[in-house]
């Protein structure tokens, strides 16, 4: 990828500390401006000044996503055509700082670290894009369900406990004090799932996912609603990218050797986390059913293949199957000999 200079940029709520440096790692400038959109646009202007460049897309933006603190950089640089890389601390970290890590960690530094690294690894910088409004909605409302759905649990867990085994005294108080509470963290739960099926149903494209993706035996509103704001409606991951989603959601097995020495192969800790749960919920939810995936799981049992190997390998064919369906545009049916 081409570029003048590379912008490394560590990003708190308040402020981020910045990198300027050249294509021969030489720093030009170094500071701190504040999170907000006045700010951030008086230093776009003094950057282009300072270095006598008209065009904003002389210089890479590098940073790691920090959340939602990233939106108003992102936002500001994005209205100006300006061009944006953002990457995972992880990979960062691993190839710059190596298995140990960092002895030393400041925001200063990492800012320049980042400028290092995009200097370095220009090759591998991928452009991010904003969502769209209707993605960045969806992705909202999904977290927001579950942390009440979250909430909800770390209420009722208690209550149903003291009923129980305390006191009728003490668990009518505990059910007293949290009634309300409850009550109007399952109004909100349903408010914000009528929203969800509301958005998808009114967005065609998210529609039609929807529809293709839930078809699949074991994948349920959750997990299509996870697939498709992981693979950003299909187009972080393609149709054809399934093995990559796959080892991106940490089910793929992964060798380990050096020298003599072979270890077994396993799925790697480093995942998408939220998408192999819901494929472990949905996998699990097939067994004992008729369903191939079923029958699939039964078999192997009686082979003496270990729970969490079939488990594993049920996951697997669940993402296979999902992204047979949307590439083919056809609704699942076992009989079509998907995956």
């Amino acid at each position: 990828m081409e570029f003048k200079f590379i912008l490394g940029i560590d990003m708190s709520k308040a402020f981020f500390n910045y990198c300027l440096m050249t294509a021969e790692y030489e720093i030009i400038e170094q500071g701190k401006v504040d999170n907000h959109p006045d700010a951030i646009f008086a230093f776009i202007s003094k950057l282009l000044q300072r270095l006598g460049i008209k065009k904003i897309e002389d210089i890479i933006l590098v940073m790691e996503h920090t959340g939602i603190y990233v939106q108003h950089l992102s936002n500001c640089w994005l209205s100006k055509q300006g061009r944006l890389s953002i990457v995972a601390a992880t990979k960062v970290s691993e190839q710059l700082g190596g298995r140990n890590g960092w002895v030393e960690k400041t925001d200063e530094l990492d800012a320049r670290r980042l400028a290092e690294y995009g200097v370095r690894y220009s090759d591998q910088l991928t452009l991010w894009q904003a969502r769209k409004q209707n993605m960045e909605l969806l992705r909202v409302l999904h977290v927001q369900r579950k942390r009440l759905t979250e909430a909800l649990k770390i209420l009722e867990v208690p209550v149903k406990e003291s009923i129980a085994f305390d006191s009728e005294e003490i668990s009518s108080t505990l059910q007293d004090n949290q009634t309300a509470s409850i009550k109007a963290l399952k109004s909100d739960l349903k408010k914000v799932e009528k929203q969800l099926k509301a958005l998808i149903r009114n967005d065609e494209e998210l529609n039609r996912l929807f529809e293709l993706i839930t078809s699949v035996d074991g994948v349920g509103p959750v997990t299509a609603r996870e697939v498709i704001i992981a693979t950003e409606a299909f187009s972080k991951f393609t149709p054809d990218q399934a093995k990559s989603f796959a080892r991106y959601s940490g089910v793929v097995p992964l060798k380990k050797e050096s020298g003599k020495i072979k270890r077994k192969a396993r799925t790697t800790k480093r995942a998408n986390k939220k998408m192999k749960t819901v494929l472990t919920m949905g996998a699990t939810s097939l067994i004992g059913t008729l369903s191939d995936l079923g029958i699939y799981y039964a078999r192997k049992i009686e082979e003496g293949k270990p729970h969490f190997s079939i488990i594993n390998a049920m996951r697997n064919k669940l993402i296979l199957r999902i992204f047979a369906v949307v590439r083919n545009q056809v609704i699942y049916d076992k009989n079509l000999n998907f995956i």
